[in-house]
């Protein structure tokens, strides 16, 4: 059996969380609101993605034409990554913005996350605040995160450590994870060392037992 490596491991993490992220938002709300014609669109856009993005690309910019939240989402994503299309963040900020218009939930948490990657921390600030006001639990864990991750010291993980654990509470699989590695490194009390190390084996045993039942035989 060959083992993961360290960044193999952390982006089946992330992964594991957009996922959770996915299903505590109104992803299935938006799709079942869909018309017949831009779910057949999705649906083919999603088969041909790997083969051929580009393709893929197209199809959802057809279903933005006809309204798709879902869609909007996409093309954010495809533009922020140069998936199919050449990188944009421009562009992807306009279609994120436009599917948050049109109701998603995950658009704000990437409208978001592209903004921090810009630079435009305020703007990301206001977007999460607005998340949180809402109850939309990713979005503590963003905030928590964006704040930390531009000033890893002490006092930063004092002050996003309610929202982390608000997040963690709540299910978050990333906040759940970093409480546990910040307690092991004795950053909330020598004391919780051991607990926190026990709780980093347990998160890391379950996510990879997660990915198995998950897995095709």
């Amino acid at each position: 059996m060959i083992r993961e490596t360290r960044d193999e491991e952390w982006d089946r993490l992330w992964a594991q969380s957009d996922a959770w992220e996915r299903a505590s938002s109104n992803q299935i709300e938006l799709l079942s609101e869909e018309s017949d014609h831009s779910w057949d669109l999705i649906q083919h856009a999603g088969k041909i993605a790997e083969e051929d993005p580009a393709a893929s690309f197209q199809l959802y910019l057809e279903a933005v034409d006809g309204g798709s939240a879902w869609s909007m989402e996409k093309v954010g994503w495809h533009y922020w990554t140069g998936t199919g299309v050449a990188a944009d963040p421009d562009m992807a900020l306009k279609y994120y913005h436009r599917a948050i218009g049109a109701g998603s939930w995950m658009a704000t948490l990437y409208y978001a996350r592209l903004l921090a990657e810009l630079g435009h921390y305020d703007a990301c600030e206001i977007t999460l605040n607005d998340g949180v006001a809402s109850g939309f639990i990713p979005a503590y864990f963003w905030l928590g995160w964006s704040r930390y991750t531009r000033s890893k010291t002490s006092l930063a993980r004092r002050q996003v450590r309610p929202l982390m654990e608000h997040a963690a509470e709540e299910g978050h699989p990333m906040a759940k994870l970093f409480l546990a590695r910040w307690m092991a490194r004795g950053y909330f009390g020598l004391h919780n060392i051991p607990r926190g190390w026990v709780s980093v084996v347990r998160l890391a045993a379950s996510s990879a037992a997660a990915e198995r039942s998950t897995a095709p035989a």
